[in-house]
C-alpha cells in the first residue's frame, strides 16, 4: 500500500516509521526540514507521566506509550528516554490531584501517595506549605523529543522512505488520498494520514471549528549552583496550583532544567514567526518563584516554544474520513504518546482496527 502523510513532526515521523515496518510504501512530506528545529516536536525534553484527572482512557494508555517506545527504541538501535519518576504535588488544586488517584488505582498503574514530609524529602528544590501531599509515579519520566525526532528520521532515510522536505501542501482531497503542492504538483496514494498540528485548519477548513491553534512557550534556566545536584537526582515534577498546572523537567542526560504550564497558553497564528524573548522567559520562571527555595538564584538561559492545535474537551481526534485519517487536537500533549499513536493510525489504514474503536481509544474513551 501507498501512503502519504503530510506532517513530519512526532506523530508525521512514528505513523511512517510503523508504516514502513508493515512493508508499506510511504512518502512524507513537511513544510520544513525534516527533522524540523523550528517545529512542536523539536524540544529537548518532553514529559511522559499518568498524571490525568479523570481522564482514565489516557492513563491507562501510558502503559501502551512505553510498550511502543521500547519497540522504537529496538528498531533504531538506541534509547531516548529517563525514567526519572513524576511527582505531582496538590498546591490547590485537590479535585483533580483526587481524580488522578482514583484513575491511577482504577487502571494499575505503580504509584505512591506522599505525606509533606516525604513530598519535601523527594523534591528539596521546593518550598511548599506542609498542607501539600503528592503522587508519585516511578514508571514515568522524560523523552529527549529532539534526539527521538532526529533519530526516525535518519531510520527512515535507511529504510529508503520518501522525505519531501520544505514543500508546502495547499490542498488535501481525503476521497481520493490525492494532495496538491504549492509547486503544483500532485502526489496520489491509496491512503492519507494528515498530521500537520496547527496547520490543520488551514487544510481542513471544516476542521476549524473544532481545534484552535494555540503558542506554548517554556524557560529553560540555570538553578542555584547549590541546588543542581538535588535537581539532576530529583524527578520530573508536576505543580497542580489552584490556578494553574506548572511542570519542571530536570537537567538529566545533558539537558537544561526546564519550567512550563498551563498559563503559557494563547490564542495564536500558527504562520507567524515565534520567538521567547528574555522578558517572557522572566515571566515563565516567575510562576514558579513562590513554590523554589531560593528562586532569586535561577538564571534564565534561553526559551523555547511550538504551536499546537488545542480541541475544547483537551482530547486527542484522529478519526477517518475517505481514505483519509487525520490526527489533531493535541494541545501539546501528544508527544508521549506519539510512538503509540503512529501503530494505531498503522492499524486503522490496514484495516485492523474499526474507525470509531480508532476515534474512541484516541479520546480516551473507556467502555
Amino acid at each position: 500500500m501507498k501512503v502519504i502523510i503530510v506532517g513530519a513532526g512526532i506523530v508525521g515521523l512514528s505513523t511512517a516509521w510503523a508504516l514502513t515496518k508493515g512493508g508499506h510504501e510511504v512518502t512524507l512530506i513537511d513544510q520544513g526540514p525534516i527533522p524540523n528545529p523550528h517545529s512542536a516536536s523539536f524540544d529537548q525534553h518532553r514529559m511522559i507521566r499518568p498524571h490525568y484527572g479523570a481522564q482514565l482512557g489516557y492513563t491507562r494508555m501510558v502503559a501502551e506509550a512505553w510498550e511502543a517506545w521500547e519497540m522504537l527504541w529496538q528498531d533504531l538501535g538506541e534509547r531516548h528516554d529517563a525514567r526519572t519518576g513524576v511527582l505531582a504535588i496538590d498546591l490547590g488544586n485537590h479535585e483533580w490531584m483526587k481524580a488522578t488517584k482514583s484513575a491511577l488505582e482504577a487502571t494499575g498503574t505503580a504509584f505512591e501517595t506522599l505525606t509533606y514530609e516525604e513530598v519535601a524529602n523527594k523534591a528539596p528544590v521546593l518550598n511548599v506549605a506542609k498542607s501539600a501531599w503528592g503522587l508519585f509515579a516511578p514508571e514515568a519520566g522524560v523523552l529527549f523529543a529532539d534526539r527521538i525526532v532526529a533519530a526516525l528520521a535518519r531510520w527512515l532515510k535507511l529504510q529508503g522512505v520518501e522525505l519531501r522536505e520544505k514543500c508546502h501542501v495547499t490542498t488535501v482531497d481525503q476521497d481520493s488520498a490525492r494532495v496538491t503542492l504549492a509547486s503544483g504538483e500532485e502526489l496520489s496514494a491509496d491512503a492519507l494520514v494528515i498530521a500537520a498540528g496547527a496547520w490543520t485548519g488551514f487544510l481542513l477548513p471544516e476542521m476549524q471549528n473544532r481545534i484552535e491553534p494555540i503558542r506554548s512557550a517554556v524557560s529553560y534556566v540555570a538553578p542555584p549552583p547549590e541546588l543542581r545536584s538535588s535537581w539532576e537526582r530529583g524527578p520530573s515534577l508536576f505543580l497542580m496550583t489552584a490556578k494553574a498546572q506548572l511542570y519542571c523537567l530536570p537537567p538529566v542526560d545533558g539537558c537544561d532544567l526546564k519550567f512550563g504550564g498551563a498559563p503559557i497558553l494563547s490564542h495564536a497564528d500558527p504562520k507567524s514567526k515565534l520567538t521567547v524573548d528574555e522578558a517572557e522567559q522572566l515571566g515563565i520562571k516567575s510562576a514558579f518563584d513562590p513554590y523554589l527555595k531560593n528562586a532569586d538564584g535561577y538564571r534564565c538561559l534561553h526559551g523555547a516554544g511550538g504551536y499546537y492545535a488545542d480541541p475544547p474537551d483537551k482530547r486527542f481526534i484522529v478519526e477517518q474520513s475517505g481514505k483519509a485519517i487525520i490526527v489533531t487536537g493535541c494541545g501539546g500533549r501528544m508527544f508521549k504518546f506519539g510512538a503509540v499513536v503512529g501503530q494505531r493510525v498503522t492499524d486503522a489504514t490496514e484495516g485492523r482496527l474499526p474507525s470509531n474503536q480508532l476515534r474512541a481509544w484516541a479520546a480516551g474513551e473507556v467502555s
